[in-house]
């Protein structure tokens, strides 16, 4: 059983944008509707 919060903060995420590797904006949700899906997040300094 998931601890409580988690689904509501998969559902906050999934309403966000973010740009696919075109440029084009996509649902991040979308990202993970039909298949598994890893999200990395990069920052870049300089």
């Amino acid at each position: 059983m998931l601890p409580s919060g988690v689904l509501s903060r998969a559902d906050t995420l999934a309403s966000l944008t973010v740009l696919d590797e075109k440029g084009t904006e996509v649902a991040l949700g979308s990202l993970w509707r039909d298949r598994t899906a890893v999200i990395a997040l990069v920052r870049h300094f300089g």
